[in-house]
């Protein structure tokens, strides 16, 4: 026999509405609380206190955030912790509840031996767009795996089980710096094919970099269809560049492979530009590397008539590795055809100027002057190291840039002597620039780790041929000079051009030392008297 008096039988007694009324009357809400997403989504924790709060004395909370300012947050980190959306997910049920209702947060996929993991972040994506990360190096965040050495079968099972979503990649990120047999081609085989299962529609930003890759056969990435890439950084493999993946590229970080030398490295490279003529960002890398024994068909030549036309270019960045400059660089550049550059940035790792190869680089950069092609829009120049073992090089340059309003030098081949030419260089310059119109001023010229020149020879070239009226520049910045005297560079404060120096990051005040000290009392006279007041006083 089932109890009478059981709880679910009971009948709570209804409120009149009289009640209700008087209540609602008297007892008022202190302040009415705005809708708040953060709030609606949280709205079963019992534990959590009020979000808002009157007194001004009280610190903010981070629970005051709107939800909005704090997906933000959370997807801003995740960009540099790949378990962040993890740990963020197991603080609190607000912000599960916040992370799970964020699609954007789970699309970095890194890729590694957790594949279970990384394919439920798949899932709670949603529809969102993917950034596939696949790498070698060891990872610099706490408390996750390290990954020292991938094989090729590795490799191949992990992008096997991300190919199924290539419809959704946003961006791809392959970079192994180990050698293994067959890596390359483990990594790529699964992108490579023909019909929709392998196109890649939202495909945005892709970086394939393997230096040590001895697979010299070219690949044709997504069926051929990738109509949304602008930014691709190539490093060590060979890729078929069609129109319809990099015909709408704008920014190409392109480091050449080394299983071609000379004009045909050259020619594979204008043929690229051909294809890629929207690039607004370039950057060319010759490493010094030793040709991998295969055996390549060598392509068409270039015509000798013809140029690659960027008309859109604006930054031009050209390094090389070693102590020479290649053949290739030469060739290029005599087929190149750049009116809209603006930066020029010509760059080298640190190299010995004693070197006995400096004879065949003085001659090299002789020949890539003739090649140079005009450079009417430039307005920055960058030269470091190598490129300035022969001065005549950076001289002649000066003489066909009218629009050059900063100049780098960068390296230990900036010596007293450089410099001082080439502030006869600027004054020549300046001199004949005002017989047949405006006057060619450069705004800055910054030396940046500079050791051998001295603060004597800047006050010197400043002083005697920098400086005038009108001014060969307005300002002289020293970075990170290791001999360089504050107190001899306060000689030319008050000269035409403004001298700054930074040391270990922070910047040196130059003003003198004297200028902040009170006046000593002079005859008895203090700050701020008169003699005839002092006189008054002594009677």
């Amino acid at each position: 026999m089932p109890f009478t008096l059981r709880r679910a039988r009971r009948r709570e007694p209804s409120a009149v509405r009289s009640i209700v009324d008087v209540v609602r009357a008297t007892i008022r809400a202190p302040h009415k609380r705005e809708y708040n997403t953060y709030e609606h989504l949280t709205h079963s924790s019992k534990s959590r206190k009020p979000l808002h709060r009157h007194d001004p004395q009280v610190p903010p909370h981070i629970f005051d955030l709107p939800a909005e300012l704090l997906c933000h947050i959370f997807i801003l980190g995740a960009n540099v912790d790949p378990l962040l959306p993890i740990r963020v997910s197991h603080v609190c049920h607000g912000w599960r509840t916040l992370a799970l209702n964020t699609p954007a947060l789970w699309r970095r996929i890194d890729l590694d031996a957790r594949l279970r993991m990384w394919l439920e972040r798949v899932h709670r994506a949603r529809a969102c767009t993917l950034d596939i990360v696949l790498a070698s190096r060891n990872s610099s965040t706490p408390r996750t795996l390290t990954r020292r050495y991938l094989d090729a079968q590795s490799v191949q099972l992990y992008v096997h089980c991300m190919v199924p979503y290539i419809h959704q990649w946003r961006s791809l990120t392959i970079e192994f710096q180990h050698y293994a047999p067959y890596l390359w081609n483990a990594a790529l085989s699964s992108c490579c094919g023909r019909g929709q299962a392998v196109y890649a529609p939202h495909l945005e930003e892709m970086s394939l970099i393997y230096p040590h890759n001895d697979d010299s056969k070219e690949f044709v990435l997504f069926g051929g269809y990738a109509p949304c890439l602008r930014a691709v950084t190539v490093h060590g493999i060979r890729l078929t560049w069609l129109p319809s993946i990099f015909g709408n590229l704008t920014s190409l970080h392109y480091t050449h492979h080394g299983f071609t030398r000379g004009v045909d490295a050259a020619t594979e490279l204008l043929y690229v530009i051909q294809i890629s003529n929207r690039l607004q960002d370039l950057r060319i890398s010759f490493p010094q590397a030793p040709v991998p024994a295969a055996t390549l068909t060598h392509p068409t030549p270039f015509p000798a008539d013809e140029a690659a036309h960027l008309p859109y270019l604006t930054t031009l960045e050209i390094r090389i590795e070693g102590s020479e400059i290649p053949s290739a660089l030469i060739h290029l550049l005599a087929h190149l055809s750049i009116p809209a550059v603006q930066t020029l940035c010509l760059l080298a790792p640190t190299s010995n100027i004693r070197s006995p190869r400096a004879v065949d680089i003085a001659s090299r950069l002789r020949q890539l002057l003739k090649a140079l092609p005009r450079l009417y829009s430039l307005h920055h120049l960058e030269v470091e190291h190598t490129w300035l073992s022969d001065p005549r090089f950076i001289f002649a340059v000066l003489h066909v840039v009218p629009n050059l309003k900063v100049l780098t030098l960068r390296g230990t081949q900036v010596t007293n002597p450089f410099f001082l030419d080439l502030s006869e260089i600027l004054r020549a310059r300046l001199r004949s620039s005002i017989t047949y119109g405006s006057p060619l001023i450069l705004d800055t010229i910054e030396l940046d780790r500079c050791g051998a020149i001295t603060a004597g020879a800047v006050a010197d070239a400043v002083k005697h041929r920098l400086g005038g009226n009108p001014p060969c520049v307005q300002a002289i910045h020293v970075k990170e000079g290791v001999s360089v005297d504050v107190a001899v560079l306060r000689r030319v404060k008050h000269m035409n051009v403004r001298v700054r120096v930074w040391q270990k990051g922070e910047e040196i005040e130059l003003a003198r030392a004297s200028s902040s000290r009170p006046r000593t009392p002079r005859h008895g006279v203090t700050p701020g008297t008169t003699s005839s007041d002092a006189a008054a006083r002594t009677r």
